[in-house]
């Protein structure tokens, strides 16, 4: 070990004993990491943080990392608490997850009844997106205001319905949160858009240079029968002119309301160039306003859509926030692929390529 890597155990340790003696809690102890970060930029330092539901007490574990060498864990624990490795030390598949009334289900077996999710990869991938979005924000931390968080807040419960202060009770009782914990999810949510800000900056005005025929804009009208022949004989009434466009989808949404399966699609929308199917983007780009295409199979049936305006990118703000989503899921990408990832349970086969 040599003296940088010494000095720099040492002074983990100082920050660990300061911790424990000052009873700080884990926002605060992330915060006190940075300084630690900056006297040591040629090591990885990593705090893990576990806190104890029943009694809120915590323990800190420091992983210092240089690249090309091992790791060194670190951790300080008081007379009467726990070890950092007798913590957990259950057999996992023991652990309870909830219990109702007398019924107890445990991890193994919400986690069967879940199975059938693991073939959903949007999924799969908001799981370890979180955990990315956490590692990226306590290697470089993003802070809210009192005013921002109580907007934050603000928005969630206009957003849930919670309207009045016994409604959000009733809500934490329904999710078994805390007021501590849902102030913390919350602040989590409303972090997430700054640190999109801070991925995308710098980078908006280049990506759109070289890319921006896909952020080209249709405006239309759509709607979807359930049949392809149907589809196709409506399609040739709305092109001759013997059947008008909106009169035909009016009686589809009739319709599909009568068979208890109306469609989840409004009847306009704005479509990007990038979002559309490869089937048809060409098809729609080219379209003159007034136009039909189709039809084109879609979730529940058969789309018909009449072009009322296609329009070239502007860097305007609802293509800057289009791209700065587009950087950041190219960010998250990027980390996924670079990541190790290990799921302790489902199918590993087929979350593995996550």
């Amino acid at each position: 070990m040599n003296d940088s890597l010494r000095q720099a155990v040492l002074d983990v340790l100082d920050y660990l004993l300061s911790l424990q003696q000052e009873s700080v809690r884990p926002r605060e102890a992330r915060a006190r990491l940075q300084p630690l970060r900056g006297c040591h930029p040629g090591l990885q330092i990593d705090l893990l943080v576990e806190e104890e539901a029943f009694d809120k007490s915590v323990h800190y574990d420091v992983l210092v990392r240089r690249a090309g060498e091992g790791t060194i864990s670190l951790s300080y624990c008081h007379e009467r608490a726990v070890p950092w490795p007798l913590r957990g030390v259950h057999r996992t598949n023991e652990a309870d997850l909830v219990r109702v009334n007398t019924n107890i289900l445990q991890v193994d077996a919400a986690m069967a009844c879940l199975d059938f999710i693991w073939d959903e990869a949007p999924i799969i991938q908001r799981l370890v997106n979180t955990c990315l979005i956490h590692q990226e924000l306590e290697r470089q931390p993003i802070s809210l205001s009192d005013a921002e968080l109580q907007e934050a807040m603000n928005r969630f419960r206009s957003a849930k319905k919670l309207f009045k202060a016994e409604d959000t009770l009733r809500w934490m009782e329904r999710h078994g949160m805390t007021h501590e914990k849902l102030e913390t999810y919350v602040a989590e949510t409303a972090i997430v858009p700054k640190l999109r800000d801070r991925i995308a900056d710098g980078h908006i005005e280049e990506y759109f240079r070289q890319h921006s025929s896909d952020f080209d804009t249709a405006r239309i009208a759509r709607f979807e029968v359930l049949d392809r022949r149907q589809a196709s004989e409506l399609a040739e009434l709305i092109r001759s002119g013997r059947e008008e466009f909106f009169a035909a989808a009016e009686r589809a949404f009739f319709g599909a309301a009568e068979r208890g399966v109306p469609s989840a699609a409004g009847l306009f929308a704005l479509i990007e160039r990038r979002e559309a199917a490869p089937e048809f983007r060409e098809q729609l780009f080219a379209a003159a306003p007034g136009q039909l295409v189709g039809p084109v199979e879609g979730d529940t049936g058969y789309a018909l859509m009449r072009v009322l305006s296609v329009k070239p990118a502007h860097l305007h703000d609802r293509t800057r926030a289009s791209i700065k989503k587009v950087l950041f899921e190219n960010w998250l990408t990027e980390r996924r692929q670079a990541a190790r990832i290990e799921w302790c349970w489902g199918n590993v086969s087929k979350t593995s390529s996550v």
